[in-house]
């Protein structure tokens, strides 16, 4: 039963992980992706962009990560609107950071705790954290949520199905 659920969790990981290498993976993580977003501000990008020019990759990185780290402590101190965890969601997720990742998505879920794409990315992100109750948490929660007829409803619930049969072969061990 543990080689069935790692063989599952291993073809969900290796299509999630394709599919943020060379698939649309912004599509995935936003919660509105179909609604135009607000940019930047255009003076701000062209003063990060001349104060990042000629600078390595460590320099840049660093710059990035300063950047995350000031808007969650704005938005742990401050609260903030959904669109400003999404960004934090988003920043996270292309920074690679799980434990980040984790926040910004109970951050998130906290002001639409009935947002398909970030209840998706949590159970995901528990799944690859190995934390298996908390991802049937997540997936259950996504799985009212999706139309019966659309081929996720089924991949959602055979994988939530595959956590309770792996929770009871533990369980009987």
């Amino acid at each position: 039963m543990r080689m069935l659920l790692m063989m599952i969790m291993v073809v969900v990981f290796a299509g999630l992980a394709t599919y943020l290498a060379v698939g649309q993976p912004r599509l995935l993580i936003t919660a509105a992706p179909l609604i135009p977003q607000s940019g930047p501000d255009a003076e701000r990008v062209a003063a990060l962009q001349a104060q990042l020019q000629g600078a390595d990759q460590a320099q840049v990185e660093g710059t990035i990560a300063g950047m995350v780290a000031g808007l969650r402590a704005r938005l742990q101190a401050e609260g903030g609107s959904a669109e400003e965890w999404d960004r934090l969601v988003r920043s996270y997720a292309t920074l690679q950071d799980l434990d980040g990742l984790s926040f910004a998505l109970q951050g998130l879920l906290a002001l639409e705790p009935e947002n398909p794409q970030a209840l998706l990315l949590a159970g995901q992100v528990a799944a690859q954290k190995g934390n298996r109750t908390e991802a049937q948490h997540f997936f259950m929660r996504l799985l009212p949520l999706i139309d019966p007829e659309h081929p996720r409803f089924e991949q959602i619930r055979t994988l939530i199905e595959t956590f309770d049969q792996a929770g009871s072969a533990d369980a009987a061990n």
